[in-house]
């Protein structure tokens, strides 16, 4: 019977790990930051702070399933 791997290898990941992590500031172009700019409002929308309360009891939840 033939084997065949379906899988990502893990090189690769690790070589789009680094390209992510090498990513700074200075790579960015102004279209960018302009880009940012306008969907800064919305994103700040998205922004949540749970009280730590809520998070033990997500995390209890999980550890019961």
């Amino acid at each position: 019977m033939l084997m065949i791997t379906t899988s990502t290898p893990v090189n690769n990941l690790n070589y789009l790990n680094q390209n992510l992590e090498s990513l700074s500031n200075e790579h960015f172009n102004d279209l960018d930051l302009m880009f940012y700019e306008s969907i800064k409002a919305q994103l700040e929308q998205l922004n949540r702070n749970p009280e730590e309360e809520t998070i033990n009891k997500i995390l209890a939840y999980s550890r019961s399933l």
